[in-house]
């Protein structure tokens, strides 16, 4: 029987987390699935023995070796292997209901450019919440999905999760858009390929519900830790991004990264105040008073609802000692409450 649904799981040293990770796909209830799992240069020398293992006890299993070259290479990787209409994503730290390929394959159609996405459940220590997708569950299609994509980016939610994962995607729709992956992003790298794909889809269905996808947050990821290269990142995803848009011409994709620069300036800040150093009051200022930046915050409006983010938001916007050091207070006893 061929498979409908190729799962693709990057591995990279998570043999901690790999079991679980697996065993919720092979239980899976749809039985006409391959899994692809894409050893990304692993050195914890369990990880790439495991995913053997998998593939011994299982035909359905498949396993790819190769050098390192991070997750997007990993993930592009099983793409190209893949044989199903359909790939789905599940990264190896994270786990997946049993019932979640079958949920999500009753909502395909004959379209050949597709996306059906759940929702998920954001695991971490001392906090389980749901997240749901912003826009209404059921169909979109023709102008409803034209208007979809004038408002992809820039919102504090966005309409769609950014995610390759807790979606069926048609396979030949990433590969049509795998051309404008920059591997060198570190940061919303999801974004890279999720947006091309939603400016080409002919379909997009949000399923009501269907908490499926079980996300689990690590203090090693890089939402969590410190990472000096950060801000470059978000200028490669900024001039990556605006191109997609502009080549895909939707007709006002520099609105949209204008304001979804502003909305990762929120990333920015709490990577700068999680930051081991000692001197945080005047790195934050150096972001926060480059000229740019000073006028993109300022000039570009945002809507912001949360707590956390209305702090963020007003740091960024008066980034003097006091209003720094609150703000990083309050993260730092967030983090302790949920790491």
């Amino acid at each position: 029987m061929s498979a409908k649904v190729s799962i693709i799981i990057p591995v990279y040293n998570t043999a901690k987390y790999l079991d679980e990770c697996i065993k919720s796909v092979l239980e899976q209830t749809m039985s006409d699935i391959e899994i692809i799992l894409v050893d990304d240069g692993s050195t914890d020398n369990v990880s790439p023995k495991m995913c053997d293992s998998y593939a011994d006890k299982d035909s359905r299993v498949r396993v790819i070796h190769k050098e390192n070259g991070g997750l997007m290479s990993a993930w592009i990787r099983g793409t190209h292997e893949a044989t199903a209409p359909y790939v789905c994503y599940v990264d190896s730290d994270d786990w997946v209901d049993t019932d979640m390929v079958e949920r999500l394959c009753i909502h395909t159609s004959t379209s050949a450019k597709e996306i059906i996405s759940s929702n998920y459940i954001v695991e971490k220590a001392g906090e389980r919440r749901k997240e749901t997708q912003g826009l209404t569950p059921g169909e979109y299609t023709g102008a409803e999905l034209d208007k979809v994509r004038l408002n992809l980016l820039g919102n504090e939610v966005r309409p769609v999760t950014m995610s390759r994962c807790m979606k069926l995607i048609s396979r030949q729709l990433v590969l049509d858009n795998i051309k404008y992956c920059n591997e060198k992003i570190r940061m919303s790298e999801d974004v890279n390929i999720l947006l091309p794909c939603l400016c080409d889809c002919d379909r997009l269905f949000i399923v009501e519900g269907g908490y499926f996808y079980h996300y689990r947050a690590v203090s090693t990821s890089i939402v969590h830790g410190y990472d000096k290269n950060l801000l470059n990142n978000l200028d490669l995803t900024d001039r990556t991004y605006r191109e997609i848009l502009r080549d895909k011409g939707i007709s006002n994709g520099e609105e949209q990264l204008d304001r979804e620069y502003v909305i990762m300036l929120f990333i920015i800040l709490k990577n700068e105040l999680r930051c081991p150093d000692k001197d945080t009051v005047q790195r934050v200022k150096q972001v926060f008073y480059r000229s740019d930046i000073r006028q993109k915050v300022m000039d570009t409006e945002v809507a912001v609802n949360s707590k956390a983010n209305r702090l963020l938001y007003y740091c960024m916007k008066h980034p003097n000692p006091l209003v720094i050091s609150i703000t990083k207070a309050i993260l730092n006893a967030y983090d302790k409450k949920t790491n």
